[in-house]
């Protein structure tokens, strides 16, 4: 008994951590003659740069992510990559320092030389982990979704039931980590107030969540007509991304 009730603590504790979690999306623009160059600097220095950001306690964790191409509009995208900083709550991140401009004293190269790179656009979204299912394992192919439900606690609280049922099934399917997230910032009309991903291990597995099958094959159907009536709109957006580079 004594055993159990230590294992409960345990996990509540770990939920309420989990649910302070917080996170922003820096999607940019990189010229397509500077694709190339851009991510040989993110593979081989930014990373590193994260790397000792994180173990210094400055962010949880970081991740470059790109569209996989040929899944999407027809016209240009308007941006290219991702990087995704994560914090494990708001102190962490309202008080981090700047971290990519070491690069002078770990390679011997001038921030401004290293990171020379013209960003065409840059745009800020931030957000607050309500749930996560993780593996360990970040996955290959990351669907992201936004929405605007009408009603945000219901759609949460749906989301939440949703993934209790395929949960079970989540390594049968090859799906590695799932998520749902609330918009801290910006806010206002024309902004999604609802974010979740979807992390799979294979492309196949990735569309064939977009057509409610995968891990979705099971699911209640009653439960998604109860989740979608939330959602007269439907999805705003939905893209498919995979990993460039990130932290470990």
């Amino acid at each position: 008994m004594k055993n159990t009730y230590i294992t409960l603590i345990i996990i509540f504790s770990s939920f309420v951590l989990k649910a302070q979690e917080v996170f922003f999306l820096h999607a940019v623009k990189v010229h397509e003659d500077r694709v190339e160059s851009f991510e040989e600097i993110q593979k081989n220095y930014a990373r590193e740069l994260a790397q000792d950001a994180k173990k210094e306690g400055i962010l949880k964790d970081w991740v470059l992510l790109k569209p996989v191409e040929f899944m999407g509009e027809s016209t240009e995208q308007e941006y290219n990559y991702v990087w995704v900083h994560i914090f494990k709550d708001v102190k962490q991140m309202v008080n981090r320092t700047t971290w990519w401009d070491k690069s002078k004293e770990k390679f011997g190269i001038e921030p401004s030389v290293l990171f020379r790179e013209d960003l065409e656009k840059s745009g800020y979204w931030y957000w607050k982990t309500e749930k996560q299912i993780e593996t360990g394992n970040m996955g290959k192919y990351i669907i992201f979704n936004w929405a605007t439900p009408s009603d945000l606690n219901q759609a949460i609280s749906l989301a939440d039931d949703i993934s209790e049922t395929f949960k079970p099934r989540m390594k049968n399917v090859g799906m590695t980590e799932w998520g749902v997230a609330t918009k801290i910032m910006p806010q206002g009309l024309d902004n999604s107030t609802i974010f979740f991903w979807d992390a799979y291990e294979t492309f196949e597995g990735a569309v064939k969540h977009l057509m409610n099958d995968a891990v979705l094959k099971d699911v209640n159907g009653e439960m998604f007509q109860n989740f979608f009536k939330l959602m007269p709109n439907g999805w705003d957006n939905r893209m498919i991304f995979e990993p460039v580079t990130s932290t470990n």
